[in-house]
């Protein structure tokens, strides 16, 4: 058969049922494969140990925004900078607190660690930020100037910035404790540049803060995780020349 007629023809049923079948699993495998989550409970178990952030006519919601407003008042050039060079959420911001001057590319096993924990984290601050629905401070109100942007389609609480840096607070503080004290300074700074280039309120860092207690207990204790954690260890300890001792897990 040729011409129109030919073009027409119907494809053979058995042929056109897989293609289709092939066709839904090359596009929808990313997202019906089976994948295991690390923590013990859920996301709405996550969302409830929050309290809902300020109102917008609240008090506090005031004196968040005079905060703000402060901040941004005194920011300098360098605050600015500096506040733009935490933007990126990447587990080497924290070597300068381990006392690792270069580490540039090194560490392997403490990289998988912190972005296989990046990666676990992620759906449960997300599940947070929609619940609460709050927005960023400075599209609730145009005085805040930011000082980043490509971030006002995003929502403001908890801050999973914050959220982030303390995760990896607590978890490098569970290799190396004697280091504690310079990794959750390190961590609080980490959180509060989100405020000095208002794109977050400081509850919302506090959140972050109240957030990463619990998703890092939840990692600390699971099994699924004792691998990584005890091969980031011995990394980490080697590279600082510090002897082996197993670290507490966060109570």
């Amino acid at each position: 058969m040729t011409g129109r007629a030919a073009y027409h023809r119907p494809m053979n049923r058995r042929v056109a049922a897989a293609l289709a079948f092939v066709a839904i699993a090359a596009s929808g495998y990313w997202w019906t494969r089976p994948t295991p989550h690390p923590l013990a409970q859920d996301q709405a178990a996550f969302v409830r140990i929050f309290a809902p952030p300020p109102a917008r006519d609240s008090a506090q919601a005031r004196q968040e925004f005079a905060e703000l407003l402060e901040l941004q008042h005194h920011r300098s050039a360098a605050d600015v900078e500096a506040a733009r060079a935490d933007r990126k959420t990447e587990v080497g911001r924290f070597f300068g607190a381990l006392g690792l001057r270069d580490a540039t590319g090194a560490l392997p096993h403490v990289r998988r660690l912190a972005q296989r924990a990046e990666d676990d984290i992620r759906p449960y601050v997300r599940a947070a930020k929609d619940h609460f629905r709050r927005s960023r401070p400075f599209v609730i109100d145009r005085e805040i100037d930011p000082c980043i942007g490509n971030v006002e389609d995003d929502l403001s609480y908890p801050s999973g910035h914050a959220t982030y840096g303390y995760l990896m607070a607590y978890l490098l503080s569970d290799l190396v404790p004697e280091r504690r004290d310079a990794l959750l300074s390190r961590a609080a700074e980490f959180g509060r540049q989100r405020m000095v280039c208002g794109v977050h309120f400081p509850s919302d860092v506090e959140a972050g803060r109240k957030g990463a207690e619990w998703l890092a207990r939840e990692l600390l204790t699971d099994p699924t995780y004792a691998e990584d954690l005890d091969a980031a260890r011995h990394e980490l300890r080697t590279a600082l020349h510090l002897p082996e001792q197993p670290a507490p897990s966060i109570h």
